[in-house]
């Protein structure tokens, strides 16, 4: 199964506004996360999802700084 990066960036993003204090800059932390939250059964796409993931909240704290 391959999820275009649509479904990537839409499923990431839903994922922080319902979850927003639970993942981390760590990617490690966010995997563990996903493998609870998504119930994604591909790991290409999970893996996608905790990349797309934590760039994002990496990116919002930088700019808080």
């Amino acid at each position: 199964m391959d999820a275009d990066p649509r479904e990537i960036i839409d499923t990431g993003d839903r994922l922080l506004a319902e979850y927003p204090e639970l993942f981390t800059e760590q990617y490690e932390t966010n995997t563990r996360l996903m493998q609870q939250l998504a119930g994604v059964d591909s790991f290409r796409i999970q893996i996608r999802l905790t990349g797309y993931i934590t760039r994002k909240k990496r990116t919002e704290n930088s700019f808080d700084r």
